[in-house]
């Protein structure tokens, strides 16, 4: 496992330059945790600003399987991830300092 401690932009870029759909993401912001598949990735703009939103598979056992995630809406709130590639990548564990 690869642990990681990067600011709050580099998390965010790491983000967007690594999650794949179908790979496994464990998230923690605020007081948030979230773990499941990425379902999709979306850099669509909204409201004339670039977007960047992760569609997220919980475990089936959750009132609602299935969430969105703003990243830059909670960018700030950020506290750790752990990203695990679908194709027995290598794990990689970020902490946001």
């Amino acid at each position: 496992m690869k642990e990681l401690s990067l600011s709050v932009d580099e998390a965010v870029n790491y983000l967007k330059e690594n999650v794949k759909i179908h790979d496994n993401l464990e998230i923690s912001y605020n007081r948030i945790f979230a773990e499941g598949e990425i379902l999709n990735v979306d850099f669509s703009e909204y409201f004339g600003k670039p977007g960047f939103k992760i569609l997220l598979s919980l475990d089936e056992s959750h009132l609602n399987p299935t969430i969105e995630i703003d990243v830059y809406e909670i960018q700030e709130d950020l506290i750790e991830f752990t990203y695990k590639p679908q194709n027995d990548g290598e794990i990689v564990e970020v902490t946001v300092v």
